[in-house]
């Protein structure tokens, strides 16, 4: 089984260093960019993410909608009203068959410490959000090398000794046509 985060997606986005300037002036923004950043993070690490959100603080977001359910391994829950999004993380850590896969991403020192408790990793904000960048310069650098590998000219894919009979081919025939 692959590794699996529950995200405490408010937690995260006031206390990391990056999101909670943008959530000071526009929360939705800051919302954007988390889902942005779990989205690139399950496209390119192949990981398995639960965002969850405190649902008396939802507010009609395009964002939410444009990636909820089209995102393979990411899935995004509004807790229900008077239940706390600590509430829901806790609920499915605790029926999760193999928590040492689970890893709770949240500054909150009780809900990382309840998790721990039930056999659960916890990550705090801006480490996972530095994973999450060098999970995408990664995938950057591998499609880079991948397009640099397939050079647009057939003679550049060739071995040497291949590239050398064809410049005698080459030679050949130039000089026959004189």
């Amino acid at each position: 089984m692959a590794e699996h985060y529950f995200v405490d997606a408010y937690n995260v986005i006031h206390k990391s260093s990056s999101l909670r300037p943008v959530a000071a002036h526009n929360l939705e923004r800051a919302r954007e960019m988390l889902l942005d950043k779990v989205v690139c993070f399950c496209m390119t690490g192949n990981k398995h993410v639960t965002v969850v959100f405190d649902g008396r603080q939802q507010e009609a977001s395009q964002s939410v909608a444009a990636v909820d359910g089209h995102v393979t391994g990411m899935r995004i829950i509004f807790s229900p009203v008077n239940t706390s999004a600590d509430t829901v993380i806790e609920r499915l850590i605790y029926q999760e068959s193999n928590r040492m896969q689970c890893i709770v991403v949240s500054n909150d020192g009780g809900l990382r410490s309840l998790c721990r408790g039930l056999g659960a990793l916890t990550m705090e904000a801006d480490s996972f959000l530095t994973s999450v960048r060098q999970f995408e310069r990664s995938a950057r650098e591998a499609i880079a090398k991948k397009h640099d590998s397939h050079a647009s000219v057939l003679e550049d894919r060739l071995n040497p000794e291949s590239k050398s009979a064809l410049d005698a081919l080459r030679n050949n025939i130039a000089n026959n046509t004189r």
